[in-house]
């Protein structure tokens, strides 16, 4: 790829990684519509790499007292809580993983094509509204920063975080948002905003490495290579992008404004769909 073309599928994961736009419905819409080439192995190993990077280190402190909790806790309330969430997000993490193992090359099939995106992406639209009716509920703790709280996600039960592994595993296809899909179904279970937010997050990184785990074995099993420049490259920029990224779309939750995005994809899904009929 050129690096014209890096830079710009670099930028347009980093922010549709986390704003809840889809990243795959736009890799898709992008590659289809405007020509821009479908990334390789390497690449997407990469851009994918850089932005987990990116959610681990801003949320940094509530995985730090995760991991400290289990290993280094300061009470057995603590070590508690901590194993316990530490289940909901493995228990959240298998329908996606039992969907994506099954029916991966169904998915690829029948959902990777633009007019499929863009229908999705006005879906993902109104999935988004949804969040638009949800009481802002109150964690019990002293919660003020959605990034650097004391975590202790309170708002988060075994039922809550299965119904948003769920909603993980329907976001699977192409052009239905991770992000917007997971959150929003955490607001509806009734979990305040931040936590719904940082539990979304945190589902997103197992899924993200082990895939990125199964894309280098496959890059080795094929001999294909693991680093070159310009997939680092990519995987730069879409860590910076991403932390961005991330920043704007936490501000847009604590203000209860997650819906406006509902607005884009609508555009976006309906004058793709446009083009899509006419292209052919």
């Amino acid at each position: 790829m050129d690096l014209w073309q890096v830079v710009v599928l670099s930028i347009i994961q980093g922010l549709t990684e986390f704003l809840p736009v889809s990243s795959s419905g736009h890799l898709i819409l992008g590659s289809k519509l405007i020509g821009l080439p479908s990334p390789g192995l390497t690449f997407a190993i990469w851009v994918h790499v850089g932005t987990a990077f990116a959610t681990v280190v801003m949320l940094r402190k509530n995985i730090s007292w995760l991991i400290k909790g289990i290993f280094r806790p300061t009470s057995k309330q603590e070590r508690k809580r901590c194993l316990i969430l530490a289940g909901y997000i493995i228990a959240a993490s298998i329908p996606a993983a039992i969907v994506g193992i099954l029916f991966e090359d169904h998915i690829d099939s029948y959902f990777s094509s633009s007019l499929v995106a863009s229908i999705c992406l006005i879906v993902t639209g109104c999935i988004l509204q949804f969040s638009k009716s949800t009481p802002s509920v109150k964690p019990t703790s002293a919660a003020t920063n959605l990034s650097t709280q004391d975590f202790p996600l309170d708002t988060v039960t075994f039922p809550k975080s299965l119904i948003v592994g769920v909603s993980q595993a329907i976001a699977i296809i192409p052009g239905i948002s991770r992000s917007g899909t997971t959150i929003t179904a955490g607001l509806l279970t009734g979990m305040s905003r931040e936590d719904s937010a940082i539990f979304s997050f945190l589902l997103s990184l197992p899924a993200v490495f082990g895939a990125a785990f199964l894309d280098i074995m496959q890059a080795v099993k094929t001999q294909n290579p693991v680093f070159e420049p310009m997939a680092l490259l990519g995987g730069t920029i879409s860590f910076g992008v991403g932390m961005i990224a991330l920043a704007v779309l936490f501000r847009t939750i604590r203000k209860g404004e997650l819906y406006k995005f509902s607005h884009y994809c609508w555009i976006v899904g309906i004058l793709a769909v446009i083009a899509s009929l006419a292209l052919g």
